[in-house]
């Protein structure tokens, strides 16, 4: 890999924070498993999840309860529930949780932030790239063709290479969502496709 390359990697792999066992289950009941802190925030996780899916009142709150929790678990469990959400305020949370975050969580909060990213938010997702991105490799797997594109061009303003790996462009290619959200998400370019 040189200097100045950053390599797109997709796999197979997508989050699925389906809860269809729960689908059946009336709301009172799975605020009441929520606020159950006596369970750990895995069993309470699913619940919350199914109340995201419905975007249920009061889901965004407790997301901002559990992101302040010094439980680690909660974090995670409020960035599913924020992703799951997906509106344009879970899209903000998750941009503020971007900006203040370490390292580390700033990257597992940056891909549920691109996976539900749509135009309203390209700005503040590209100021999120232009301090965190690297050469190296970057696992894109279900970021939204938005979020593809913003990488994009802060790779072409950085004067970074982005090369796609061929196996993880055969896995894309496995994957018929991708290829029907945006045919255009992987460029050869031209000296390349000549050899």
């Amino acid at each position: 890999m040189r200097q100045n390359q950053i390599i797109l990697e997709f796999s197979s792999d997508l989050p699925d924070y389906s809860t269809s066992a729960l689908q059946e289950t009336l709301a009172e009941s799975l605020w009441d498993t929520i606020k159950d802190e006596s369970l750990h925030m895995i069993l309470r996780e699913s619940a919350l999840l199914e109340l995201a899916r419905r975007k249920e009142p009061g889901v965004l709150a407790y997301c901002d309860k559990l992101i302040l929790s010094e439980d680690e678990e909660c974090w995670f469990s409020a960035l599913k529930a924020l992703e799951t959400l997906n509106t344009y305020d879970a899209t903000q949370r998750l941009l503020v949780i971007c900006g203040y975050s370490g390292t580390r969580n700033r990257n597992i909060a940056m891909n549920s932030l691109a996976r539900i990213l749509t135009s309203s938010h390209t700005e503040g997702f590209r100021r999120i790239l232009r301090s965190s991105i690297t050469p190296g490799v970057l696992d894109v797997t279900g970021w939204s063709p938005t979020a593809l594109r913003v990488l994009m061009a802060v790779c072409i303003e950085q004067n970074i290479e982005v090369e796609t790996s061929i196996y993880s462009l055969a896995q894309s290619i496995k994957r018929t969502e991708i290829c029907k959200k945006d045919s255009t998400l992987v460029r050869i370019p031209e000296k390349k496709r000549k050899m």
